[in-house]
């Protein structure tokens, strides 16, 4: 039987953009499985995008395809779109920095690629379906024509920062997940968010019921959380704000 590569959606919008994509994964690639990893990245927020994305690759087998829009530059000239291929993964979508943290973490072995198999009447605003859907799918089963290789400098971000300060990502339970890695804030330094300086613990029965607490979440990133409680409602925070970095 043949080995058919996994597919997983990364993107900053939901339905029905993201049924139409996969409608053309079906078509193309239709014994592939398809992930829904995110849906609700920050909007049009590059860095954050890719801070994210890079957090959760390892949960992949290699040899996933990852489909990732966050395009604001979309119908334009502002950026190609392309494939990258690094760390045994392959990242579909817009080269304009998506995939930068990407290529910082599993960069040694990378390979950039612009897409030139464009289908005909494609749409300017939609390159989600009419452009990386259909290229997924391609590799999926092993197709890699259409691709013409780019120097991976061509493509690189150096403006972007290792630790995005900011809540770059909120779930159901109202837990702010932050662009900062755990591993990267020394035990002498926290987090301050609304006035508020929080707490080290490792996990959420270290806090009292209600506590507002950060932690290193599953992916390694730093977590600000509420025990039992809902820390977004609590802090009335919306958006993705910035955040502080404070001695404890």
């Amino acid at each position: 039987m043949p080995n058919f590569s996994p597919i997983v959606l990364f993107c900053d919008f939901g339905l029905p953009y993201t049924g139409q994509m996969k409608a053309r994964l079906l078509d193309g690639a239709p014994e592939c499985a398809v992930i829904d990893l995110f849906h609700d990245v920050p909007a049009h927020d590059i860095q954050a995008g890719s801070a994210l994305l890079a957090a959760h690759v390892r949960d992949f087998p290699k040899g996933t395809i990852f489909v990732c829009v966050v395009d604001p530059g979309v119908g334009t000239d502002q950026r190609k779109p392309g494939v990258v291929f690094a760390g045994g993964w392959w990242f579909v979508g817009p080269l304009n920095g998506l995939f930068e943290h990407v290529l910082r973490q599993f960069g040694s072995d990378a390979e950039v690629f612009e897409i030139t198999e464009i289908p005909k009447d494609v749409s300017v605003s939609f390159h989600g379906r009419d452009i990386f859907a259909p290229q997924a799918a391609r590799l999926a089963v092993g197709n890699k024509h259409g691709l013409r290789p780019l120097a991976v400098e061509s493509i690189r971000k150096s403006s972007f920062v290792d630790d995005v300060q900011a809540v770059i990502y909120s779930d159901g339970f109202g837990n702010l997940m932050t662009g900062i890695r755990a591993k990267s804030l020394p035990e002498n330094e926290t987090i301050e968010i609304s006035g508020r300086k929080l707490p080290k613990y490792r996990t959420f029965s270290d806090a009292q019921p209600g506590e507002f607490f950060v932690y290193e979440n599953a992916v390694g990133l730093l977590e600000i959380s509420a025990n039992q409680a809902n820390a977004r409602k609590i802090l009335k925070i919306s958006g993705f704000p910035p955040l502080k970095i404070v001695q404890v």
